[in-house]
Formats: C-alpha cells, structure tokens, sequence
C-alpha cells in the first residue's frame, strides 16, 4: 500500500564532499527535509582524500579520483542530467566553492528552486545565486572539542606543520574555520588544553 502522506521524491542533495566536512551530514539531511523527498543523495570527491562521506546514512560517495576539480565537475555533470531527466523539481547544492554559483543560476534558469547549503566563508555571489541560503555554524566550543579529541589520538604529540593537514583530513576543519590566524596562536590561547614544546619546525603540540 503506498503511503500517501509521504513527500515526494522530487529534490537532488549533491555534496562537494572536497569542500564540506561530512561532520555536517546530519546537518544537511535535516535541512533538505524542508524541500521534499530526496530522490538523490550525493557527495562527491576523491574517497582516498575525504573522510566519513563514505559512512554517511543514505549518502552514496562519487569517487571522483585526484584529478584538479574533478569533483566539481562531475557535481555539476550530474546536476544537468539530473535537470533534464525531469525527475527532479529541487536542488541542494553543499558547498562554499563560489564556482557553483554558475550551476546555481544554470539551474533557477531551468525553473528549479536551489537551496545552498554552506559555511560563513561562502562568496555572497554563490549565495545571491541560489533561491534560498542556509548557513553552517559551529559553536565555538564544539569545533574546539573535536581538535582536542582528534589530537589527543597523535600519541607523543604532532609537529605543528602537520597540524593543519591532519585536521583538514580528519575533519575538514582549516585555519579559516577559527578566530585565530595561526595554529600556534590557537594553541597558546587554550594553554589548559595544550602543550607546546619545541622550536620553529620542531614545535610538538601535545593535548593534556
């Protein structure tokens, strides 16, 4: 028996997985609900690179391999097919890449509603190009507790040039996601949480 209170399978969710942490899954899937039944839910990039979209519910990853913006290609690739097939009314484009402002206007010329979905950092043009725009925030103290828990993992501590790598893997969280503008100034101002020893190249940040 079809359930006829259910909504219907009309919206696309396609996720630059390069650019957006899948920390924000649940995120956006509580989103997209505000538009219909997700026909399609996707994210894209190279899967030897990106963490946790591959585990994400329902999510299917789009390897996309370590080609130069091959994950925005093939995003927007799916996009216009989709568009055409006539099987989706809605778009959820999950990126703050300003490129996809293009598709974004492609799209809404197509006579689809494209809601964008990405962080503050996202260019105002991307976000004047979607119908509607929601924005990712993460508390402060929660973005600080996920960095103290994933390096209280590096046994014996980390050299801090590979902080930055490590985060941006693990959790897709970069400088650009903080206050401060070093990762040293970071650390200096949560003296309760780290330990800092060392000079130049060989300073070590340990989590207590």
């Amino acid at each position: 028996m079809t359930n006829s209170n259910a909504p219907e399978l009309n919206t696309a969710l396609l996720i630059d997985g390069e650019n957006i942490s899948s920390t924000w899954a649940g995120r956006t899937i509580t989103a997209s609900a505000a538009l219909g039944g997700l026909l399609v839910k996707r994210a894209y990039g190279n899967a030897t690179k990106i963490k946790g979209w591959d585990e994400a519910p329902g999510i299917r990853l789009v390897h996309t391999g370590a080609g130069k913006n091959s994950a925005d290609i093939a995003l927007a690739i799916d996009a216009v097919d989709l568009s055409y097939s006539g099987r989706v009314q809605s778009f959820i484009l999950v990126s703050s890449d300003g490129d996809f402002s293009h598709l974004a206007t492609f799209l809404r010329e197509r006579g689809h509603r494209v809601l964008g979905i990405g962080e503050d950092k996202a260019p105002l043009a991307f976000r004047k190009s979607c119908t509607d725009w929601q924005t990712l925030e993460a508390r402060p103290q929660d973005l600080h507790q996920k960095i103290l828990a994933e390096l209280r993992k590096q046994k014996g501590g980390i050299l801090i040039n590979k902080v930055s790598p490590t985060l941006r893997v693990s959790l897709g969280v970069t400088l650009s996601d903080l206050e401060e503008k070093s990762w040293r100034k970071y650390f200096e101002k949560r003296s309760d949480s780290f330990v800092i020893s060392g000079e130049a190249q060989q300073t070590r940040i340990t989590a207590r």
